[in-house]
């Protein structure tokens, strides 16, 4: 296996699209190794599926380090830009608290569930 498949397998993304919102879930880790596989895949997204609403369920992210919450602020400029937003999910303490740390959750607003997450995309 490749350096590049490595990091590939490190990160990676299950994307379900719900009254013209896509829910993507990340699973493994957001750091500067997986970050431009990170940004091609909502690259692709906004090219492929024209939809500027993005649901981000964290569930199953591991790790996180100050090139992924770049992502996350990059993404939702991104997005805004389109007419479109960023809703969070399911952030475990860990990355809640780095959240809350350096304040990005004034930013990006993190829903309790999924039904609430849709809500506020309408």
């Amino acid at each position: 296996m490749s350096v590049e498949n490595k990091k590939v397998d490190r990160l990676k993304f299950e994307i379900e699209e719900l009254e013209k919102v896509i829910i993507l879930k990340l699973i493994g880790d957001l750091d500067m190794y997986t970050l431009p596989f990170a940004k091609e895949k909502i690259k692709q997204i906004l090219s492929d599926s024209k939809i500027s609403r993005i649901i981000m369920d964290l569930d199953k992210m591991d790790y996180i380090d100050s090139s992924g919450l770049g992502f996350f602020i990059g993404t939702l400029k991104k997005l805004r830009d389109h007419g479109g937003d960023l809703k969070l999910l399911n952030l475990n303490s860990y990355i809640k608290g780095i959240f809350r740390l350096i304040q990005l959750d004034f930013v990006i607003e993190i829903c309790e569930n999924r039904e609430t997450a849709l809500e506020k995309l309408k």
